[in-house]
């Protein structure tokens, strides 16, 4: 299999080569079984949405192509593909994996990815940081777990990689998703007590992606992993200040280097003192092969070799002694704390590596974090502690700041009447969800975003309040998911959006037949009066319409159009989802 010019013999000779593979070699993998693994393409591997009413559809359809569940992942919701990344059988195979995908009945992700969230085992109603969210594969899987009261803050500065995540939430419809434009290291903050549970799978050197990457055999050296060192740390320290007491902390790589992961872990530890290692509950992942973290390793060269460390450390590029592990650092650290570092060494075996040859997936390294409650009695996130103690008989009380003024990407609260207009329209429960509005379009979130978020005084580094009715001082971008459009004065659902009110729309369906459902997608379009004596309806209201047809199950929801006639308002994608269900030729492929 030929990959950026190279031939099968050409990787397998690149691979012995490496700087990687001799990493390997001294964490103590064996080579053979090494490089057959790490230089084979990966399968083929994915998520299903577990809230769409048509999951038991999906599943059928994933069987249907040999699909096989991935045991360690709960209840079906993962499941592995007869076949390699990227490498789908041409024909109906890849036309439905492709529209699943699209649909957001599913989502493509490497196994090894979806451990830090199985580990992390968040609850519904949890409010979530995700650090370094995008594309968004592990942000839309913690939406998942923690919908519908729970809801994720999603964090990517490049505005690029933020539309690959406003582009993933869209795709599976998550109203429990807010995205956040700022550099991790920075993030604002929200109101105390802080996050429960924050997310950092920070930028790595991917040594540990060989199976998908394999431009890393020839790139890495050691010194790339010491030249990420400072950035991840940062990340994490400024997610362990907003993190609140008991809260907990997942720091992840899809990297083997010691460097990047464990020698993270424990500067974590001592610059963080609030913070302790806990032990991962493997259940959680029953059936998973993991190795404990390490406590030792050794300083490589630029060729990969082993340093042999002398009285004096050697000059490599990046090369720190926060880069060594207990036994090495206690010969250049001046202000060695014998104590605390013995306490370090003997928790980094709580982490847990995950090699590629354990179980047939890429790597990964994952280790959890406490935010220790006796540490802050305070009850709150440390970054609003004041730093200086109160001056005795100071007066001082903190002052309560203006509202900054609006820009294009301002989220507001819907106003009153146009969510009883909504509601009682489609006949939804207004107070089961916040409402928001931008420009014509009216997106919905959780409650719990007005009550911990948006309606709530936060404090900044000085002690003075952001007034409530903001969201500042985060730069949030999108909340929730954006699912009613204003069109010609009528407020109608966007169909990408009817998954996230699949459950509560039924009332104002109108009830069809596969054989309606079929003649409409082959091109019916009724006058209003045809449709209405088809259906034996007496009234039929001009403007969105919702048609309900009971498929493979499950009910399926049909945006349509009533005016003069009749008509469809979904697109290829929609309509080839309709036609897989109804057992008849795709759209696409009759070159519609």
């Amino acid at each position: 299999m030929a990959n950026a010019g190279w031939e099968e013999e050409d990787l397998d000779e690149i691979s012995r080569d490496s700087c990687l593979t001799k990493l390997a070699l001294e964490l103590g993998l064996e080579l053979e079984p090494w490089i057959s693994t790490t230089t084979s393409p990966l399968p083929e591997t994915l998520r299903v949405t577990t809230s769409r009413k048509d999951r038991d559809w999906t599943i059928s359809e994933l069987k249907k192509m040999g699909a096989k569940p991935i045991a360690w992942m709960p209840n079906n919701s993962a499941w592995q593909m007869p076949f390699t990344r990227g490498k789908v059988p041409e024909g109906y195979s890849k036309r439905i994996l492709t529209i699943l995908h699209d649909s957001g009945r599913i989502t493509r992700q490497e196994a090894a990815s979806m451990l830090p969230v199985e580990l992390l085992n968040p609850k519904d109603g949890e409010m979530i940081l995700d650090l370094c969210a995008a594309p968004g594969s592990k942000t839309t899987q913690l939406a998942e777990k923690i919908f519908p009261e729970g809801f994720v803050i999603a964090n990517e500065p490049v505005s690029g990689r933020a539309n690959m995540l406003i582009s993933n939430r869209a795709r599976l419809a998550l109203p429990n998703i807010l995205i956040n434009q700022q550099d991790g290291r920075h993030i604002g903050r929200v109101p105390p007590p802080g996050f429960d549970a924050v997310l950092t799978d920070v930028p790595c050197t991917g040594t540990a992606t060989t199976r998908k990457n394999r431009k890393i055999w020839k790139k890495w050296t050691p010194k790339s992993s010491r030249g990420l060192f400072e950035l991840q740390v940062s990340i994490v320290t400024r997610g362990a200040k907003l993190l609140k007491p008991e809260g907990k902390l997942v720091y992840s790589t899809c990297s083997i280097d010691p460097c990047e992961n464990e020698a993270v872990v424990a500067e974590i530890l001592r610059q963080c003192p609030w913070l302790e290692l806990i032990k991962i509950d493997e259940s959680l992942v029953s059936g998973l092969v993991m190795q404990p973290g390490l406590r030792k390793w050794n300083v490589l060269d630029e060729q990969g070799s082993r340093v042999d460390l002398g009285e004096e450390l050697p000059r490599l590029p990046n090369l720190k002694v926060k880069h060594l592990c207990f036994d090495d650092r206690a010969k250049f650290d001046s202000e060695f704390d014998k104590e605390l570092e013995e306490n370090i060494s003997q928790d980094l075996v709580k982490c847990r590596r995950l090699y590629h040859i354990d179980n047939d997936t890429g790597g990964f390294f994952v280790a959890i974090f406490r935010h220790k409650p006796e540490s802050t009695p305070e009850g709150i996130a440390k970054a609003y502690i004041p730093k200086r103690k109160p001056i005795e008989g100071s007066t001082w009380e903190p002052k309560l700041m203006k509202r900054p003024k609006p820009n294009r990407h301002s989220v507001f609260l819907a106003d009153d009447e146009t969510v009883k207009e909504i509601s009682k329209g489609y006949q939804i429960d207004a107070e089961k969800w916040s409402w928001w509005s931008r420009g014509k379009r009216l997106n919905i979130a959780p409650k719990s975003v007005v009550d911990r978020l948006y309606n709530r005084v936060c404090p900044n580094k000085r002690g003075d309040l952001w007034p409530e009715g903001t969201f500042h001082p985060l730069k949030l971008i999108h909340v929730g998911m954006p699912t009613f459009v204003k069109n010609k004065g009528t407020w109608r659902t966007r169909q990408e959006a009817i998954p996230a009110l699949e459950y509560d729309l039924g009332k104002t369906c109108v009830e069809i037949e596969k054989e309606i459902a079929i003649a409409m997608l082959e091109g019916w379009v009724p006058t209003v009066e045809e449709f209405q004596e088809k259906l034996n309806l007496e009234e039929l209201n001009e403007g969105p319409l919702l048609l309900t047809c009971e498929l493979e199950g499950s009910k399926s929801l049909i945006s349509a159009w009533s005016g003069v006639r009749v008509s469809l308002m979904i697109n290829t994608l929609e309509r080839d989802i309709l036609r897989a269900k109804l057992g008849i030729e795709f759209e696409s492929e009759r070159g519609d």
